[in-house]
């Protein structure tokens, strides 16, 4: 049984105090100092062990998504080229990840690299293109996962615009056409 709130027997002195007649939420924790492996917790970690899976979902088989939690999910790696004019930058997103995480953020660094993967010559050259059709067989095993189920989380990531309905996919047709039409202007005059 609750306490209805205000206490009707306030202790006298501290009003903060705790009061007696607080329902318990059902939560053991172990005592401070307790050896791991105590009360549930995973041994070696310090942590106490899932209880279940929350709202009510049954756990997943198979791997799920790092990024919600939702199944099923594949082992897929989208990577990322920044080429620099005197250096290049490389990133990855690893893991098990769901359709709906997997397209959102293959749709942001494939963008990123269309926009970046081209300002130094060896990027030019290969490492822009290798990065673009690392992605194009990510995209490809994307889309033979099946939809996820609903997230644990009731989080989705928003997958935002197809790559070719965003302005910074064009920058590499637009830089040469840029040069282009500086190169002949500067030829006539």
């Amino acid at each position: 049984m609750a306490t209805p709130y205000p206490p009707q027997n306030p202790t006298p002195g501290n009003p903060y105090a705790p009061q007696g007649g607080y329902a318990s939420h059902g939560t053991q924790y172990p005592p401070y100092g307790a050896p791991n492996g105590a009360y549930g917790q995973q041994p070696g970690t310090g942590y106490a062990a899932p209880q279940g899976h929350p709202q009510g979902y049954p756990p997943a088989p198979g791997p799920v998504c790092r990024m919600c939690g939702a199944a099923p999910a594949g082992n897929i790696t989208i990577r990322q080229h920044t080429g620099l004019l005197l250096a290049m930058r490389f990133s990855k997103m690893e893991g098990p990840l769901c359709r709906s995480c997997g397209v959102a953020i293959h749709r942001d660094m494939t963008t990123k690299t269309l926009a970046g993967g081209w300002w130094s010559p060896v990027s030019l050259v290969f490492f822009g293109w290798a990065t673009l059709l690392w992605n194009l067989v990510a995209h490809f095993r994307l889309a033979r996962l099946p939809h996820p189920s609903p997230p644990p989380t009731g989080v989705v990531m928003d997958q935002g615009k197809p790559i070719f309905q965003r302005p910074l996919a064009y920058v590499p047709i637009v830089l040469p056409v840029l040069w282009i039409t500086l190169y002949i202007v500067s030829a006539a005059s």
